[in-house]
């Protein structure tokens, strides 16, 4: 994987940018990133935002036949599905479903294959975790433990990342003020472009972040 950022600001318009062009420019970081994608499933997360909606027909305008994506929806319990067939994606939500920034989705395809996101990192960023299970992402493209990452984690959250080697999860709790589970006490470190379930016990809660470049 590979990611490049590249810093616009206001100095655009002294290189004559007309009044047209002038409303696309933006001071956040503007870059694209490169994600290797294994054959099977996972759980896959967009960290830029494309300022069109970040519909996920899209930002993977043309992926291998037969590549489905399943969206958790925690109001039904279920997934909000699309796949990829003879060139086209297909299904009751391909108009909606949407991998914005924060956001988080399984991806299925029969090969390995790269998907590459292009857009802004949101420097400032609010993500609703409901009570309950969902699944979300860094904002910002970084691979950090999230407790260094303002992540909200309460008594008893749970986090699960899907490990496409084994089919299985890597679960951490959070008790007592420390992380504990299959990371030895270490907290989640998801890596660039991955989403991962959360098991939330309290109310709703927001994870907010003010990124500094």
């Amino acid at each position: 994987m590979r990611t490049k950022t590249l810093l616009l600001t206001a100095a655009l318009a002294a290189v004559g940018v007309s009044s047209s062009m002038a409303q696309v420019y933006s001071v956040n970081v503007v870059g694209y990133i490169n994600k290797s994608l294994p054959k099977g499933f996972y759980m896959l997360a967009n960290q830029l935002d494309n300022k069109t909606g970040n519909k996920v027909v899209d930002l993977i305008p043309a992926p291998p036949n037969n590549t489905f994506v399943f969206k958790f929806n925690p109001a039904t319990g279920g997934y909000d599905a699309i796949d990829y067939v003879d060139g086209a994606w297909e299904g009751d939500f391909v108009d909606t479903l949407t991998l914005s920034p924060g956001e988080g989705a399984f991806i299925s395809s029969a090969v390995s294959h790269n998907v590459t996101f292009v857009g802004e990192v949101q420097l400032t960023s609010d993500v609703t975790i409901p009570s309950g299970f969902s699944i979300r992402s860094s904002v910002v493209p970084q691979s950090v433990p999230v407790d260094q990452i303002a992540f909200p984690a309460s008594y008893n959250d749970f986090v699960f990342q899907y490990n496409p080697a084994t089919g299985g999860y890597i679960a951490n709790d959070y008790v007592d003020g420390a992380w504990e589970g299959d990371g030895g006490g270490t907290a989640p470190t998801p890596a660039i472009g991955e989403s991962f379930f959360i098991s939330h016990s309290g109310a709703a809660t927001h994870w907010i972040r003010n990124f500094t470049p």
